[in-house]
């Protein structure tokens, strides 16, 4: 068994338990606590709704089995695996619900369906969760030859030993203009069990050589794509007579997919807006005993296409914090155009509060109902940000920017420009509603832990 894949067997099997006690845990609750608001409903016994908990769960089990959940590793950790689980619950429990009104059949009660689909979301993302953390905690690490030494090349070597979902240990940094027997034994001698070539200087020749030894011995490898290049389209792998090309294909949010989003929006920011009134108004006191009017601070940021709008937040600087930034310049702790200190000076103490719980973002809000900002996109960049964008990095401004986003649940300010600028590229190249749900579900997570947040 290849090193990474012992955990996996685990997952199913343990998957279809807990959805089972979900559904059994949704029935005792319908027939024991709610019974007397809903009313006595016995037309099905016990193992009967055992019987349709072990069916829902296996339709659920092999939804998530097709659309990925069961990976080895993903593009971006626990979002992509949260996006299957969600998509997995909700497909599964529509057509349940589909199969019942197609037959006119009541198999069992519509409560338990409804429980059953969020509860098994959060346990399944919880265990999943814990599994990852377990195997990257107390598994073998794979030893990993990079080839490469540029600065991006140890940057992914970083990120692959500090925060891949899979412990991995980079053993070196191999020249990539070095001789492909150079490569070879290099392989042998450190016992690889993984290949990365992480620069594209690397000649044909030696690629090829050192490709056919790895699929000789069995040793994984990986070979990291120049894609970045192309920053005005999305593109895919597309074959043609033989030959493999490299395609333009319209982005994921246009179109229909844009609209989806949009309406997803505005549904779910009236419900957070009606839930989490109480926070607006002690938050707007708070404030203004701590250092007086105005509550709200409004910042020109930069939106899809590179428009401008008024970003609005509650104020958590003095006033004419702003004004400081440039006296503050060489203390910055952060990298790029990103400005960033943990210990900022200008901060006041209600201030530091709300920073460290994400409550001073709540007013954009507003803006995702007004349609400048999404609940989900790239964070929204400063102008003299975007003053030192290179060609890559505008392609971040191809979407909307969000309240939350890759960014803010991935370690926000301990992420470096470069990381965060990837981060947003694959969202924008990778985007679906389904992805959407997922950072949403695991923003909560990300804001009591508090991590990066200053």
């Amino acid at each position: 068994m290849k090193k990474g894949r012992s955990i996996l067997w685990i997952m199913p099997p343990s998957d279809l338990l807990f959805i089972i006690l979900v559904f059994m845990c949704g029935f005792w609750i319908r027939h024991s606590l709610l019974v007397d608001l809903m009313g006595t409903d016995f037309r099905l016994s016990v193992y009967h709704y055992l019987l349709s908990g072990l069916v829902l769960g296996s339709v659920q089990i092999a939804f998530m089995a097709v659309f990925g959940v069961y990976r080895k590793e993903f593009g971006l950790g626990m979002i992509e695996e949260m996006a299957g689980i969600i998509r997995a619950a909700v497909v599964a429990v529509l057509l349940t619900f589909a199969t019942t009104f197609i037959t006119r059949q009541l198999f069992f009660s519509r409560f338990v369906l409804v429980f059953t689909c969020p509860a098994s979301i959060l346990l399944l993302g919880l265990w999943h969760g814990i599994l990852r953390r377990l195997k990257r905690r107390s598994g073998a690490p794979s030893s990993v030859l990079i080839v490469g030494t540029s600065e991006e090349a140890r940057q992914l070597g970083t990120f692959m030993e500090t925060r891949a979902q899979l412990p991995y240990v980079v053993r070196e940094y191999a020249d990539p203009s070095s001789p492909s027997g150079d490569i070879i034994r290099m392989i042998d001698r450190l016992s690889i069990d993984e290949l990365v070539v992480a620069e594209k200087s690397v000649s044909e020749a030696t690629l090829s050589e050192v490709i056919l030894h790895c699929e000789k011995f069995g040793i994984n490898y990986k070979i990291a794509a120049d894609l970045f290049s192309l920053v005005t389209l999305t593109a895919r792998v597309a074959h043609m007579g033989g030959t493999t090309l490299i395609e333009s294909v319209p982005a994921p949010l246009a179109g229909w997919g844009y609209l989806l989003k949009r309406i997803s929006d505005i549904i779910f920011t009236v419900l957070i807006l009606i839930l989490l009134s109480p926070v607006f108004v002690v938050t707007s006191v708070a404030i203004v005993l701590d250092s007086g009017f105005p509550v709200f601070y409004k910042q020109m940021r930069l939106g899809r296409g590179n428009e401008l709008f008024r970003m609005i937040k509650f104020r958590s600087m003095r006033k004419g914090a702003h004004e400081e930034k440039e006296l503050l310049r060489d203390s910055n702790e952060s990298s790029g155009p990103l400005f960033k200190i943990k210990d900022d000076p200008r901060i006041s103490r209600v201030g530091r509060f709300i920073r460290k719980w994400s409550i001073d973002e709540l007013p954009q809000l507003f803006n995702v109902l007004s349609g400048k900002m999404s609940l989900v996109g790239p964070r929204p960049p400063l102008p003299e940000e975007v003053e030192e964008y290179n060609r890559r990095d505008f392609k971040r401004l191809h979407t909307i920017p969000g309240v939350t986003g890759v960014w803010q649940i991935s370690g926000r300010s301990h992420l470096g420009f470069d990381e965060m600028v990837k981060l947003d590229l694959y969202y924008v190249d990778n985007w679906s509603i389904w992805m959407d749900l997922a950072i949403l579900f695991l923003t909560p997570k990300a804001v009591l832990s508090g991590e990066g947040a200053y």
